[in-house]
């Protein structure tokens, strides 16, 4: 069957779209790809709950360029410490330079460029205590459909926004290993999000998308990993997945389905991911999908490998009268979403508590829904996240839904006190950052730790879409390979017939002879650098009116 010639012609939009940013051009005629392009992040305030603004302030220790993309004219230029203040009046951004307002009418974007590859800093706001600064350049621009409103994005290279990110979501003191899986699947992530919330962005610097502190946090141990990495994704079928990651799996992780809607607040459950799927870390405890087993796992302390968390185990406790107080708080927050059933309306009185008991659960024991029975009917409450944020605890969700409830009854039927015992901190879905960093103290790659929390991927490069009709120049891609071997994967449906691609300066041509096959692996071992390796694909001939997708894997799936 043929590729779908728009989803094609969509993508290589997309392609163009990066390359043609200036700062994604390379000097060569070569265009880029995703993981050489440009990200662009949403800046929040310091508490994390807003990301507009009314006004904003920008310094560099270097100097500054101002540039009105509306008009495409030039603003300003600064000198090294100037502040710059950027003022939304409904749709107008008033600009100001050291308090001194610069002429002219300004719609935006405005561009803010570093003339001397000075980390740019946002005035007023801190990160880990420390003043925000930032790699790479800034837009301020009015909020879609707002008025009075501004984002603050800051536009950088992707390798650049991973620097930011690594050793804020693992701590350097967790491994190399675990420091190199946590960049592959944080460049997973920017490159595919589970849900863009945002036009004017793809990622904010929350969790929300991943913790992104800039770089005044920068960690070499974690630069070093993101170096060492440069280039590769993890894939599953030639295609980038979603690497979903929490703290702390509690020994089991859990299918995506029974964690997540689908995308943008649709049903729940989701559809199955056939990378996300649920495992022990011991390789023979069977699913955990009873009361029974839940409880036989989640009350005792196995061997795993994200045992050193403090989450590990742990529990929490209400009286009746304490849990009524929360139930009646947190019930009404949620039940617009139809995961709370009968709805709960605000104001209103649950009862008196007769128990909780589960209804179904995943393969780790973690509930998908559960039944609060109480003297005024009965509630069903679906989805981990849900569930977690409507039991507080000492106004706090709690850390995962991998629970078994204790209902300790008085001699009405009531509750008297209900005890819960869980396990894991997060979804629990894809990596668990605590089990990564057991696996690299003791021994694994970071392919290894990928591999084990990932069903089924690869790790190699963003794969590639070429069509006769649409690019005219050679794509470049830089990848590096830690074991000095690399395949390229060629998904060749419509079979042309001559492909040429250079190898770390070594061309190589393909015939109809080598191209006969829908599917084609082609071993570069003899052609692979230990570390950075560079190839090269050259334009396919326009006679054949054809298209091709190509992707370097450097570790293979696991048979």
């Amino acid at each position: 069957m043929k590729l779908n010639k728009l989803i094609i012609y969509l993508i290589f939009a997309f392609v163009l779209v990066l390359a043609f940013t200036p700062q994604a051009i390379s000097r060569e005629t070569y265009v880029s790809t995703r993981t050489d392009g440009l990200i662009r992040v949403g800046i929040s305030t310091n508490d994390f709950r807003k990301l507009e603004y009314k006004r904003v302030s920008l310094s560099s220790d270097g100097r500054l360029e101002l540039h009105d993309r509306f008009f495409n004219a030039k603003i300003c230029e600064t000198l090294p410490g100037d502040v710059l203040k950027f003022e939304i009046d409904k749709t107008v951004i008033k600009v100001y330079k050291n308090e001194k307002k610069l002429t002219g009418l300004v719609f935006g974007p405005i561009a803010v460029k570093p003339l001397d590859e000075m980390p740019v800093k946002v005035i007023g706001l801190k990160r880990k205590g420390k003043q925000a600064a930032y790699r790479g350049n800034f837009e301020v621009l009015r909020v879609p459909g707002k008025k009075g409103k501004l984002s603050l994005v800051n536009v950088l290279s992707l390798e650049e926004y991973l620097k930011g990110v690594v050793p804020n979501e693992l701590p350097p003191s967790f491994g190399e290993e675990a420091l190199k899986a946590q960049a592959v699947a944080a460049r997973n992530y920017a490159i595919r999000p589970r849900v863009k919330r945002f036009p004017q962005f793809d990622v904010c610097d929350s969790v929300y998308s991943q913790v992104y502190f800039g770089y005044n946090t920068e960690a070499p141990e974690s630069n070093n990993a993101i170096e060492a990495t440069k280039g590769l994704v993890a894939l599953h079928d030639g295609e980038v997945i979603l690497a979903l990651y929490s703290s702390t799996a509690g020994g089991y992780t859990e299918n995506f389905e029974n964690a997540f809607s689908e995308p943008g607040g649709g049903n729940f459950p989701a559809k199955p991911l056939p990378y996300l799927k649920g495992k022990p870390d011991d390789g023979k405890t069977l699913p955990l999908d009873s009361d029974q087993k839940s409880r036989k796992f989640y009350t005792k302390k196995p061997a795993s490998f994200d045992m050193n968390s403090g989450y590990f185990r742990w529990t929490r406790q209400w009286t009746a009268d304490e849990l009524r107080t929360v139930l009646n708080s947190t019930l009404s927050n949620y039940s617009s979403c139809e995961l709370i059933s009968p709805e709960f309306k605000k104001g209103e009185d649950i009862g008196r508590i007769k128990r909780v008991d589960v209804i179904s659960r995943g393969v780790s024991g973690k509930i998908i829904a559960l039944s609060v029975k109480s003297s005024n009917g009965e509630r069903i409450i679906k989805k981990e996240l849900i569930i977690r944020r409507v039991f507080k605890k000492s106004g706090k969700a709690l850390p995962s839904a991998n629970i078994v409830f204790d209902n300790l009854l008085g001699k009405e039927g009531y509750l008297l006190k209900l005890v819960a015992h869980g396990g894991g901190f997060g979804h629990g879905v894809g990596m668990s950052q605590y089990g990564a960093s057991y696996m690299s103290k003791n021994g694994y790659s970071f392919d290894e730790i990928l591999q084990h929390y990932y069903t089924d991927i690869a790790v190699g490069t963003w794969p590639i879409y070429m069509a006769s009709e649409y690019i005219t120049r050679p794509i470049k891609q830089e990848f590096t390979s830690p074991i000095k071997r690399a395949d390229l994967l060629i998904e060749n449906q419509e079979l042309i017939e001559e492909f040429s691609f250079m190898i770390n300066s070594k061309k190589i041509s393909l015939g109809k002879a080598q191209l006969k096959h829908e599917k084609i692996r082609i071993p570069l071992d003899n052609f692979i650098n230990e570390g950075l390796n560079e190839i090269i694909y050259y334009p396919l001939s326009e006679a054949e009116e054809k298209s091709v997708k190509l992707w370097i894997e450097v570790f293979r799936k696991i048979e």
